[in-house]
């Protein structure tokens, strides 16, 4: 047998091979019966639950008050990470902001489970931008003068991404993907405009394009991020929660991320010559020099007619279209 699929067995009383299930569980936590999926291990012989691994009980634990606290409405450790993203802030400036004991966040992530009340603030918080700070603002006199600067950068960006949604979807791809450059930015905005047309039938971005050298551009954003040159940006916001996507519909994030999952693969180089063999620019380009600056509008019509006619609409249909693209290159 293959020692590293040995497990030690209560009621065998010995070194067992098993195997694992991904089951549901029920157990009582706190009183409370919960139940939560789990790959448990399993004797070969009796069936009995093994501890797999040196951290399997350590998990399970893990899984179980998860359980608990989605099941009393209480934030999660993740959600308490997205908060510290969102706003820029450590544990210490954030138990200051929620009016808690300077310890208390530190203590979460030690394995304390958040009182009810406590938990409300936090979500609050996450989802509230208006009320963290506000919050701050009550409570301005506890944190240093550092977190106080950072805190208002933060929270200016975030009004910015909360009034616009160009800079709702900007956020988000810069934040799903590794390495976002300008370049590549702009084409990614276009083709999830294009994508929203085939899938969801109407317009995703409301800011205009224009046919640059470089391909499709949007003026507002190429401003805003030009002084990245060639690197990747590298202010994204990790949240989708509160002001983050309120512009954005669950339908037009599926077209973003069927954009994100196929042109996203590519490199910038290869988006611009793919946006360059698309009609929309290409019209638009007629009568320049490949290197002539050119500022024309592209018709929206002119998108939605392309993209709905090559059918762009699955990752499938879309990934075909790339190879298709390239393979002319």
């Amino acid at each position: 047998m293959n020692d590293e699929r040995l497990a030690y067995c209560n009621e065998c009383e010995d070194l067992v091979e098993f195997e694992v299930v991904d089951t549901e569980i029920v157990e009582e936590y706190k009183g409370e019966e919960i139940q939560f999926r789990f790959k448990k291990g399993c004797c070969k012989y009796c069936n009995s639950e093994v501890a797999t691994d040196i951290d399997y009980n350590s998990r399970k634990s893990k899984a179980k008050i998860c359980a608990y606290k989605k099941k009393r409405g209480i934030i999660s450790l993740d959600e308490i990470s997205e908060i510290l993203n969102k706003y820029d802030i450590g544990k210490e400036a954030l138990a200051d902001i929620a009016g808690f004991g300077k310890v208390t966040i530190k203590r979460y992530y030690e394995g304390a489970i958040p009182a009810k009340q406590f938990s409300d603030v936090l979500k609050r918080i996450l989802n509230d931008e208006i009320f963290f700070i506000q919050s701050v603002e009550k409570n301005r006199q506890k944190l240093k003068n550092v977190t106080c600067k950072k805190i208002d950068l933060r929270y200016k960006r975030l009004m910015e991404i909360q009034n616009s949604k160009i800079d709702q979807i900007v956020n988000y791809i810069v934040t799903h993907l590794d390495e976002v450059t300008p370049l590549a930015l702009e084409k990614l905005l276009f083709f999830s405009n294009g994508v929203n047309y085939a899938l969801n039938g109407k317009r995703l971005i409301p800011n205009e394009s224009e046919a640059w050298m470089h391909g499709p551009v949007y003026p507002y954003i190429y401003a805003k991020y030009k002084a990245y040159g060639y690197k990747p940006i590298d202010n994204g916001i990790y949240s989708k929660q509160g002001c983050m996507l309120s512009k954005v519909s669950h339908e037009e994030i599926e077209a973003i991320d069927m954009v994100i999952k196929t042109f996203g693969l590519y490199s910038p180089k290869i988006l611009e010559m793919i946006s360059h063999s698309q009609t929309p620019w290409k019209e638009k380009r007629e009568g320049y020099a490949n290197d002539e600056k050119c500022q024309a509008v592209i018709d929206e019509r002119s998108v939605e007619k392309f993209y709905v006619e090559n059918d762009l609409c699955s990752q499938e249909k879309i990934l075909k279209y790339i190879w298709n693209c390239i393979q002319t290159f």
